[in-house]
């Protein structure tokens, strides 16, 4: 039997609220305790100063937003957990695709669709938007390779009660990965997060921002023995509602090394410009170094205070 999770009371009753409601809320509270406390909210910026290459002041505003991101995404967590099934519709309504034609020509195809979002804003709230707007009545199977997540759990297996039948798949050993392959041939919808660190297999070299990050990235093998199409996509939050943009789509016909090199490319692409365009918003920052070699540093990068940033989504 699971426990219940904890949820304080302040996040319980913000969640309770609809979507706008709650997160402006959220956005008052917040500068209020900042006022009050003269909490600077810099944790994150030495970080976005060395990676993204800022300057002081926008590293700190975006430390800021983060930090306020951190706890808006939280709140969503428990919206989903338990607000009503009628208001959770209401806050899938709320989502935004960004190139609807896109999603529109994958899901007509009718052919096996993997769905390689980052861990990005609500990102589950964006999944629901997906299944019910453009893949009604078909499977969502999440791989994972551990269980041990019971909020997030809870929260994914309640998309049945907005009729999306949702799956999960532990994928540690072989014979896993081939029941996904079965999965997604009989029409599921495979959900595999594109920003997993080396530690999750097949780890592909994908530097970006100057660094050497690396990636799990199993999923070209998954998209060649289903013959999916891999859709990348990224979630992020504003105060009005959520959006998903869409990456470049993609299929894997062989297994050559150049073929991998390519698809690769394309999801290093999609990474980039999520994280850049909106980096207070990636929920993975805290595990920078499970991405990088002990060698790598991220310290001794940063520009001159006051220059300017670069276009970092190249």
């Amino acid at each position: 039997m699971r426990t219940a999770p904890h949820i304080p009371w302040t996040t319980a009753r913000l969640a309770s609220l609809p979507l706008t409601w709650r997160r402006r809320a959220l956005r008052a509270l917040v500068t209020v305790r900042r006022l009050l406390t003269g909490d600077k909210g810099d944790g994150f910026a030495a970080t976005f100063e060395s990676v993204l290459r800022l300057p002081r002041r926008e590293a700190l505003r975006l430390s800021r937003e983060a930090a306020h991101h951190d706890v808006a995404s939280e709140i969503e967590w428990c919206a989903l957990h338990r607000r009503p099934i009628a208001a959770i519709q209401r806050d899938i309504a709320r989502v935004r695709v960004a190139d609807p034609a896109v999603m529109e020509r994958v899901a007509a195809t009718g052919r096996p669709v993997i769905l390689a979002p980052l861990h990005m804003g609500a990102y589950v709230l964006g999944l629901a938007a997906l299944m019910t707007r453009y893949f009604p009545g078909r499977p969502m199977l999440v791989l994972r390779q551990r269980d041990d997540m019971a909020m997030e759990t809870e929260v994914i297996e309640r998309l049945r009660e907005v009729d999306v039948d949702v799956r999960f798949l532990n994928v540690s050993q072989r014979a896993d990965f081939l029941s996904a392959v079965r999965f997604a041939q009989k029409g599921a919808v495979i959900v595999v997060f594109c920003d997993l660190d080396p530690s999750y297999g097949a780890p592909a070299e994908m530097p970006m921002f100057g660094l050497p990050f690396r990636f799990a990235f199993g999923t070209d093998t998954l998209a060649r023995l289903t013959g999916a199409t891999v859709v990348p996509l990224a979630t992020t939050m504003d105060d009005h509602g959520d959006t998903i943009g869409l990456g470049q789509p993609f299929e894997v016909r062989g297994t050559a090394s150049e073929e991998r090199a390519h698809v690769a490319g394309i999801m290093r692409r999609h990474i980039q410009a999520a994280i850049a365009a909106r980096p207070e918003q990636w929920h993975l920052w805290p595990m920078l170094a499970d991405y990088l070699p002990s060698s790598a540093t991220v310290q001794d990068n940063s520009p001159a205070g006051g220059e300017a940033p670069r276009d970092l989504a190249a």
